[in-house]
This record gives structure tokens, C-alpha cells and sequence, in this order.
């Protein structure tokens, strides 16, 4: 199924692709060269390299432990990143799929605009060294995020190669000052505890309904209780998986649902969300990763006691949503990576649609070790749409953004009748915000409890709650637009129908809060605050925003083996 044999030589070339992006800052590099030579280049428009550029033997001297990665190799079917970016380790060249990423500020049911970038899948055991070549010139800068794991890197302008080494498995984003961008999903190399008992097994290859029979004719895997899904490295599954009043389900990776072939339409309503799950009790997503789905990437609602780890979202059709969490109970989200045209990570209490008089409840909602890229919308978003009394333990722990170009990255909006309490943002690292693009706004913290013409009344007409008890604590903001604005607002309800009362935010609590090296205070000149209690801004301690732990990999040699 995958590929095992150890490198010596190069790996045949092959064709790769770009897109454009708003260009960014150099937080990290080293130049190896002080110009470039006159060299030759490929019918591609790469430097052709030298003949032991890219090389590899194993050192018999070296008597640590062998370093280890895997990678699919190309399959038919499949579009693959065609342009201006080859990625190699240790001589070998490893594939690039294609994904659209929308740069775009400005929501469109057609998302219209779209661009190419960038995706590679590995797993990893040890330390690894890649080679990204490139055909434009580095010009000195290179970003490599998150930045607080500290990926150290040397760019040959000479040969337009940037190297860098990982030891750690996660996601990355290399990303050029031209706006070139490579997204880099780096998983833990390790059995995959596959059991063929009552298991749907994907191997490497193009799955569909054309030539897969548990893909139904509208495109859909329906899941059972106590079932568990293995997407190999290398397996691309065009389908949704979906699951209704099911328990102990598993969805496990590394391999990733692809959506492009479905069609978004957002005035007809023609959506393919590929993981909708509802009613659901204990189930799992481990190691999955969705590319350009048609409408939201998961879908949990009803549901009680989910566990998403390591899941990798890249979306840029209308509503693309990361992953929302409606009504449901007892959730951890962790160590994943949401690229999203909408909300990233999202929070709601919606009512039974079966029943509109029994309305959600949501309660222990926690994400953790998570990187965000948001092209459009919010970042961190409770609301707007809160159906339920019991919203309730609702936590953002130790989260990078990357970049938040649109609308606020840490947002409530309580906009029906929830009694929100006990909300945690913790560790945040803010790297660009650059709010405002398009027809977004300037706004960095958006709490409110208020009533919203747009959204109150799409799932059920209610009266307003409030919002109690909110932490937001040792948040970094790196760099970004000049002065954002940074508001917590509760609301006099102005509905006839309703009693004409104060509805408060309360309680809210900024807790060593760094802005461009800033503390933020009471009297941060762009702060809005209107119908609160109890707002407090306090500085005390260390601001390190989100931290990372990197593996130990000393016992690691040189010597690699690729499987």
C-alpha cells in the first residue's frame, strides 16, 4: 500500500503550483548566499541543481536511532499542486496535492474567486530535514508558523532552496514574502490499530461512488454503531460521511475526504458537509484531513462525548465553517489546523428540528493546541445563534491564529435567550491580525449579548439571555492593523414583544493581555463597553501566549529511511 525502500538517489520531477496571498512579515530566516549565479533552469522554471544537490547515503559511522518518514506516492485521479514549489527529503521528491484556498475578504454564495496552493501529508518518527525549491527568489524572508515552535531554516538563494528541519509532528505553514504558501500537515508516524472486524477500510487511491460501493449514490457513507473508518496516507475519498443516532464510531487517518467535486451552491441551498453526524454519543475523528469541502467540514449536533485530534480543514466555499459544535455536550477538540472561508472554530445551541420547543443545550466545549488560518469571518466564535438556556464550560486554550484577516478572532455573540457562563480563551497567539479586509471590521474582542436582525430569529424567535463569567487570559498579539477595537457590550431588548430590561455581560475578566507589546487596559484608547458588570483588566503576570512542547529527539541519528 505505501511505498518501502531507502533513499539514495533523486526522485523522478514532477509538476507543482501557486497562490496568492497578502504578503507578510519575516519573523525568522538566514540567508546562505549573497546573490544568484547564472544558472540554468528546467523547462519548469526551477534552477536545475547540481548533480549531488539532493543526495542522500546513509552514514555507517551513524549508530543512533534511524529517523523515519512515510508519504503516499502519486495516484491517478488526484490533482496535485502544479507551479512553483517542489518539496523533497532526503533526495526523495514528495507529492503536493492542490486545494482551492480563497483569498477573498468578501462573502459570495458563488465564491467565485478562487486560487491553487500547496498541501503535503507525511508521518514522521525522529528528526527530519526537507528541501522546498522554489522558482521565484526568497529575497532573504521566509515565515514558517506556528512561530513558537521555533523551526529553524536556511534559504540558498542561489539554487532558490529553503531548508528547514522537524521534529515534531503537527501542522506547519511555510509561507514567502511573494505570498507563495505551502501547507505542511506532519503526523506521528505509528501503527494504525486497523481491525478488519467491523471496519471500513480507504487504501491509497481515489474512492467514489463510481468505483466504491459503500458510496451510495448520493455520495454518502452511512455509518453504524460501533464502526471504525481507516483512511490510509494516500487515500482520497470523495464522499460524506454521515452518521444518525449512532454510537462508538470512529473516523481514522491520515488520509483526507476531498469536496471538490461536489457542487456549493448557496442560493439553492446545494451543500455536501462531509462529516454530519447527529444524536450521536462517543465518537472519534483522529488524524483526518477534509480539503475544499462543499459547505461546512463537520457538522455535530445532538451529539455527546466527541474527540477530534489532529484533524487538518482547508476550505473556501461559501459557508466553510470549520468545525461546529451545535447543542452538543462533553466535546475536546485538539491539536488540529482549521483553514476556513467562515467561522473557524464555532460554538452554537440550536433547537431540535424535529421539535423546535426543545431547545439545545451545550455544555464542556473545549479546544486546545489548535492553529488557525481564517480567510473570512471569525476565529474563535460563540453564537450568534444561541437556542437554549445551558450554554455553559466553553474553553479556547492555548490557540495560534495565524491570521485573522476578517471579522473578530475571539468572539461571543449571544443573540437569543442563553445563559452563557463560564467561557475560557487561554494562550492565545494572535501572529497577524489583520482584521478588516475586505467588508470585515476592526474588531479584536467582540462580546455581546444583543439582538441581531440577521441571525435572532433564523432558528427560533426567543428573548434575549446574557453572558456571565468570561476569562480571557495571557493572550499575544504579535502584529496587525493599527488600534483594533475591543468591545463588550450587553444590550436594552427594544422588541415590542418582549420585556423592555437590561441585558448584561458580566463579569468579564482581561487577564495579562499583550497588544503589539502593549498591556491592554481600561483605558486602551479603542475600547467599547456598554450595559457590563464587572469588567476588569489585570496585569501581573507573563505574557507567552499559545506554547509548544517539541519532542526530544536526541537519540536520532542522521540516517534516514523512507517507507
Amino acid at each position: 500500500m505505501i511505498k518501502h525502500h531507502l533513499i539514495y538517489a533523486l526522485f523522478p520531477l514532477f509538476l507543482l503550483s501557486s497562490c496568492a496571498i497578502q504578503p507578510i512579515d519575516n519573523s525568522n530566516s538566514s540567508s546562505s548566499s549573497g546573490g544568484e549565479k547564472d544558472l540554468q533552469k528546467d523547462e519548469e522554471g526551477f534552477i536545475v541543481l547540481p548533480s549531488d544537490y539532493l543526495s542522500y547515503k546513509d552514514d555507517p559511522k551513524d549508530t543512533k536511532k534511524r529517523n523515519k518518514i512515510s508519504f503516499a506516492s502519486q495516484v491517478n485521479g488526484v490533482n496535485y499542486y502544479t507551479s512553483n514549489m517542489r518539496l523533497f527529503v532526503a533526495g526523495e521528491r514528495i507529492p503536493l496535492y492542490s486545494v482551492k484556498v480563497n483569498n477573498v475578504h468578501s462573502f459570495s454564495p458563488d465564491a467565485a474567486t478562487r486560487a491553487d496552493a500547496a498541501v503535503a501529508s507525511v508521518s514522521i518518527e525522529g528528526e527530519i530535514t526537507f528541501q522546498l525549491q522554489t522558482t521565484f527568489k526568497y529575497l532573504g524572508v521566509c515565515k514558517i508558523s506556528p512561530l513558537g515552535r521555533n523551526v529553524s531554516y536556511s534559504l540558498d538563494e542561489d539554487y532558490r532552496v529553503c531548508i528547514f528541519t522537524i521534529n515534531t509532528p503537527g501542522q506547519y505553514i511555510i509561507e514567502f514574502k511573494n505570498g507563495a504558501i505551502l501547507h505542511l500537515f506532519v503526523n506521528e508516524l505509528k501503527d494504525s490499530g486497523y481491525n478488519a472486524s467491523n471496519s471500513l477500510y480507504f487504501g491509497p487511491g481515489v474512492h467514489d461512488k463510481n468505483n466504491d460501493n459503500r458510496i451510495n449514490g448520493s455520495n454518502v457513507i452511512e455509518l453504524s454503531s460501533n464502526q471504525t473508518v481507516y483512511l490510509e496516507e494516500g487515500a482520497i475519498v470523495r464522499a460524506k460521511f454521515n452518521a444518525y443516532q449512532k454510537s462508538n464510531i470512529k473516523i481514522l487517518g491520515p488520509g483526507f475526504i476531498d469536496g471538490s467535486t461536489f457542487v456549493r451552491n448557496a442560493s439553492t441551498g446545494e451543500v455536501t458537509v462531509p462529516i454530519d453526524f447527529n444524536y450521536c454519543n462517543n465518537v472519534e475523528f483522529d488524524s483526518i484531513g477534509i480539503l475544499d469541502p462543499a459547505g461546512w467540514c463537520y457538522n455535530m449536533y445532538f451529539c455527546n462525548g466527541v474527540t477530534i485530534n489532529n484533524t487538518k480543514i482547508i476550505s473556501s466555499r461559501a459557508n466553510g465553517d470549520g468545525i461546529s459544535i451545535q447543542s452538543c455536550q462533553n466535546v475536546n477538540v485538539s491539536n488540529s489546523f482549521v483553514r476556513s472561508w467562515d467561522d473557524s472554530l464555532v460554538v452554537k445551541n440550536y433547537p431540535r428540528w424535529s421539535d423546535r420547543s426543545q431547545e439545545g443545550t451545550t455544555n464542556h466545549v473545549h479546544f486546545s493546541d489548535c492553529m488557525i488560518y481564517n480567510d473570512l469571518a471569525q476565529c474563535m466564535e460563540i453564537g450568534y445563534e444561541c437556542v437554549g438556556e445551558v450554554m455553559n464550560d466553553i474553553a479556547f486554550t492555548n490557540i495560534t491564529i495565524t491570521k485573522a484577516t476578517h471579522l473578530a478572532p475571539i468572539s461571543i455573540h449571544n443573540s437569543n435567550n442563553a445563559n452563557l457562563t463560564n467561557v475560557k480563551y487561554d494562550g492565545i497567539t494572535i501572529e497577524n491580525a489583520d482584521m478588516g479586509q475586505g467588508n470585515g471590521n476592526r474588531y479584536l474582542v467582540d462580546i455581546s449579548c444583543m439582538y441581531s436582525p440577521t441571525w435572532s430569529e433564523v432558528q427560533k424567535k426567543t428573548s434575549l439571555g446574557s453572558v456571565d463569567t468570561i476569562l480571557i487570559k495571557n493572550v499575544k498579539v504579535n502584529r496587525g492593523i493599527q488600534h483594533p477595537i475591543v468591545s463588550v457590550r450587553g444590550s436594552l431588548e427594544n422588541r415590542s414583544e418582549y420585556p423592555q430590561v437590561a441585558h448584561y455581560v458580566n463579569n468579564v475578566t482581561f487577564q495579562d493581555f499583550s497588544l503589539y507589546g502593549e498591556r491592554l487596559t481600561a483605558s486602551y484608547s479603542n475600547y467599547q463597553n456598554e450595559y457590563t458588570n464587572n469588567v476588569v483588566f489585570e496585569n501581573s503576570g507573563e505574557v507567552t501566549g499559545a506554547t509548544y512542547i517539541l519532542k526530544d529527539t536526541s537519540q536520532y541519528g542522521h540516517n534516514i529511511t523512507v517507507l
